[in-house]
């Protein structure tokens, strides 16, 4: 998953979560935070919203909806992953 915050959640690179707990991002997300308290905070806010120095990724196409009206389906393959800027 996102190999920068694997110092702080050990395990979360390869965790899978069922589709039955997970029909979207966001209860995605919502079934990660039980494993991995703080989770959640780190990618959205306090509304629900994606960060903005987030990049998610389903099945190699980057979302750009809110994450609660992306569907997943079983074998769909989410990355979480931290923009990169500098120069």
């Amino acid at each position: 998953m996102l190999r920068a915050l694997e110092s702080s959640f050990p395990g979360i690179r390869d965790r899978v979560v069922d589709v039955l707990e997970a029909s979207d991002l966001n209860a995605m997300l919502r079934a990660l935070e039980s494993s991995f308290p703080g989770i959640r905070d780190r990618v959205v806010d306090e509304a629900g919203t994606r960060r903005p120095y987030v990049n998610v990724f389903v099945n190699e196409e980057l979302v750009m909806t809110p994450l609660g009206e992306v569907a997943l389906m079983p074998g769909d393959v989410v990355h979480i992953l931290p923009s990169v800027a500098g120069g």
